[in-house]
């Protein structure tokens, strides 16, 4: 979709978007009870810098495969697990063999498809039977991101997400019901912090590119005008299976 140059901002990226262990655990603790109990296969698509990737084999007995369009975020990634690899590919043609996975993983990446449609026909054909889908997202009605209240220009970035129905009904047409939705607060931050971020994030996230620069300083100077406020950010977890 082209929000983020993933390129120039591999570096970047995995700075600002890298998680905590007590962040990863609580998305470990969200996804386990939707897991089979045997040995998995994860396909991990739109990996980026491959943060959960490494995370996953923590989760379950597992063994991911990590596909990322991007030359420069698969090398940023720089795991040494024998259990992740890297693959060189795309969403809607993914290097993955008929019914050879058992969950397909998509964080926040899901916007980012250019052909999101022809991607769940991908999702249908690599997984195995009663595989799952697993979609960690912004969902404009659900997701708790509270420092962004303070940028104007809302519906720019609202505009790249799909709501809860838009999210239920494109999964609806490729044959996928809801098992369940699952809302994650990750953790708090003061606004100051809030604000440091976006001031580093501000063109590597999709969220901030959406913004013009009038947009952007006037949200950075209400944050800083409230530094000690806290606010909170979460994302939402979407669990899919084939009816």
């Amino acid at each position: 979709m082209g929000y983020v140059d993933y390129e120039e901002n591999a570096a970047l990226y995995q700075r600002g978007r890298a998680l905590p262990p007590e962040v990863l655990d609580r998305w470990g603790d969200a996804v386990r009870p939707y897991l089979p109990s045997r040995p998995l296969r994860v396909g991990d698509v739109g990996a980026g810098t491959g943060i959960f990737a490494r995370a996953w084999p923590t989760w379950a007995t597992s063994g991911v495969i990590a596909i990322e369009p991007t030359q420069a975020m698969a090398h940023e990634a720089d795991i040494d697990d024998a259990g992740v690899s890297f693959v060189r590919g795309v969403a809607e043609e993914l290097p993955l063999a008929l019914a050879s996975i058992d969950v397909v993983w998509v964080s926040t990446a899901l916007h980012h498809f250019a052909d999101v449609d022809r991607s769940l026909d991908e999702f249908t054909r690599v997984l195995r039977p009663e595989g799952r889908v697993l979609v960690r997202t912004y969902v404009p009605d659900r997701a708790s991101f509270t420092f962004l209240d303070e940028f104007p220009g809302r519906s720019k970035w609202l505009a790249r997400y799909l709501d809860e129905d838009g999210l239920v009904r494109l999964f609806g047409r490729h044959g996928f019901g809801v098992v369940d939705i699952v809302d994650v607060v990750e953790r708090t931050e003061t606004y100051a912090q809030s604000a440091e971020w976006v001031s580093m994030m501000r063109n590597a996230d999709s969220i901030l590119t959406a913004l013009d620069d009038s947009d952007i300083a006037e949200g950075l100077a209400a944050l800083r005008s409230n530094a000690n406020g806290v606010g909170r950010m979460g994302l939402t977890l979407f669990v899919f299976e084939r009816g």
